[in-house]
């Protein structure tokens, strides 16, 4: 007994073993898809990289293809600002064919008043796909230096947002374009900053916050108003202090730009040298280039051109090794500049002249790339027309099914309900003619016994009439059994010239004393009372198994009826039924 009890444990134990790391596995899906956001939303690629790799083989594991598609999106996005742009693109391509798989439904996205708060069950194709076109908006700006093709990718991450209701990726897609078309006279740009900053401070999204803060110092130094470009930059640096953003990089190359345009070039370079320090700590090759390229264009304004090409030359190296090809041109600048003012103008003439080879080149490899890009992007637009219409098919094909199930579960509970109904009407006509067949079996039975009683009675009916009249009642009672009598021997109601002026006569009587007799002691009118007898006498002939085959037409002619519709009518006022249902009832009774 002892060993059972042991065994039942151990299995019980199993199973809620089981349960409960089920359930530990779904909140660590929840939980690693979270992570990955909120390092994304921090700039910290290097534990986005481990995360989403994670993330990635959970969701396989657990075949779960809304996840899979996530951690492939974050896995791509680690690469691309870890300096393996190309690769990224590959891992991009394959979050958008699982997002492809998901499909859309009616539920748009949903955010919370917590942006890392995310539920993987509402995510669609459109969330997804939206948030792969603006990860690949700034692989073509960042790595390709194509502008022209990221700004399409980035506005066609922008309808696929709004189609989904994905109100913060549409700021962080706002703000790409503003990095990617910044001019003075830009007063959109300007527009949409404030809203990024407004939309954050309104719905405490201090990443949506900190983006403000970024564009807006941007715009506003573009507009030599630096006194408002400082206030903005010294909130984006209080906020990397409560949340560590790892591309904080970016606000003091602004702010070392600021200072340089301001001629304070010691805080110039202190920001600038803090720039490099900080995208080296956060591990921002992305970044780097830039903080590189300020630091030398603040040395060449102080007149220090060989410290300056340095500081180009690492950035030419940063950008090399991390495929970053948007700043070369302006670093071949720089260096031209700085070594014409060093007097070394053969060295000069080689910088500009790769200067303006890489600005012809990259002119004709956008034209190529723009006709090859937009080839795929027509592809690409076909396919995901393609299968929005398959799409649309099914559902149009899903709302048949579900309308034709309808319809037929109607059909069936409407037939089952007059089946139902038919057997009972068959089952109540079944009992009218039973009931009938019995009345009329009785009272053949009665009429039996009272002619056997006649018969042995001494006193003949006539004698029985000759009996000397006491008073009007028994008059009344011995001419209505008289009239009983011509009904049932006589069977006078056959007569369809039979009316009451010869009925009458018959009983000896007039018109007006016969219906008072017929009121008083039968409790009808005349009309009543004959056709009470031809509608028995009918019920009679259709209760007879040897009467199956009498005409109803003829039925209602003997009987003394001077029209079918009358027959018809008195039949089944009386009975309940038709005679033609109650013939059939009876063949099948019999």
């Amino acid at each position: 007994m002892r060993q059972i009890i042991s065994v039942l444990f151990i299995i019980s134990a199993f199973i809620i073993g089981q349960k409960a790391s089920a359930a530990n596995k779904e909140v660590t899906l929840q939980q690693l898809l979270e992570k990955c956001e909120r390092e994304r939303s921090l700039s910290n690629y290097d534990s986005l990289a481990i995360t989403s790799k994670q993330l990635l083989s959970l969701a396989r594991n657990h075949n779960n293809i809304r996840s899979e598609a996530y951690g492939l999106f974050y896995q791509g996005l680690a690469q691309l600002f870890s300096g393996n742009g190309r690769q990224s693109t590959k891992t991009f391509e394959q979050a958008r064919q699982l997002a492809d798989k998901i499909g859309n439904d009616s539920r748009p996205w949903r955010e919370s008043d917590n942006s890392l708060s995310m539920s993987l069950s509402s995510a669609t194709a459109d969330s997804i796909n939206a948030l792969v076109m603006n990860a690949l908006g700034i692989y073509h700006a960042m790595t390709t230096n194509n502008n022209f093709v990221a700004q399409q990718y980035f506005f066609r991450s922008l309808r696929l947002a709004e189609q989904a209701k994905y109100e913060q990726l549409k700021g962080r897609i706002y703000g790409n374009l503003l990095i990617l078309t910044q001019s003075d006279r830009d007063t959109t740009g300007l527009d949409n900053a404030i809203k990024i900053y407004n939309y954050g401070k309104k719905n405490n999204d201090y990443e949506q916050t900190y983006m403000g803060t970024y564009y807006l110092a941007m715009y506003y130094n573009l507009r030599n108003d630096n006194t408002k470009a400082e206030r903005y930059l010294k909130e984006s640096l209080q906020l990397h202090k409560q949340y560590q953003y790892d591309d904080i990089s970016a606000a003091y190359t602004l702010y070392a730009k600021i200072k340089c345009d301001q001629k304070d070039y010691p805080t110039a370079i202190t920001y600038a040298e803090e720039a490099v320090k900080l995208a080296q700590q956060y591990n921002q090759p992305g970044l780097l280039p830039d903080a590189y390229l300020q630091y030398a264009t603040i040395l060449n304004a102080k007149g220090n051109y060989q410290q300056s090409n340095e500081m180009v030359l690492k950035a030419l190296e940063t950008s090399e090794s991390n495929d970053i090809s948007n700043k070369k041109v302006r670093c071949y600048e720089l260096m031209g500049m700085n070594c014409r003012m060093l007097g070394q103008s053969d060295k000069a003439m080689e910088y500009m002249e790769k200067a303006y080879q890489g600005m012809d080149t990259l002119s004709r490899i956008n034209m190529d790339r723009l006709m090859h890009e937009r080839s795929i992007m027509l592809d690409v637009e076909q396919k995901e027309q393609e299968a929005k219409v398959r799409q649309q098919q099914i559902a149009d094909q899903r709302k048949q099914n579900i309308i034709l199930i309808v319809a037929l579960t109607i059909m069936a509970v409407l037939l089952s309900v007059i089946i139902t109904s038919y057997r009972r009407r068959n089952r109540l006509y079944k009992s009218i003619v039973l009931q009938h067949t019995k009345a009329i079996n009785k009272q053949k039975d009665m009429q039996r016994r009272i002619d056997k009683l006649t018969e042995t009675s001494d006193t003949t009916p006539s004698q029985q009439h000759s009996k000397a009249l006491f008073n009007d009642d028994e008059r009344m009672q011995e001419l209505y059994d008289q009239a009983c009598h011509l009904m049932e021997k006589e069977r006078v109601f056959t007569d369809p010239q039979l009316n009451r002026e010869r009925f009458a006569e018959m009983l000896g009587t007039n018109r007006t004393y016969l219906s008072k007799i017929l009121k008083d002691k039968g409790g009808t009118n005349y009309l009543q009372f004959v056709n009470s007898y031809r509608i028995n006498e009918a019920v009679r002939i259709l209760s007879d198994r040897e009467n199956t085959d009498y005409p109803l037409k003829q039925i209602w002619s003997d009987l003394g009826f001077n029209s079918p519709a009358t027959f018809y009518k008195l039949f089944q006022q009386t009975v309940g039924i038709t005679p033609s249902v109650y013939r059939k009832q009876f063949i099948e009774i019999s």
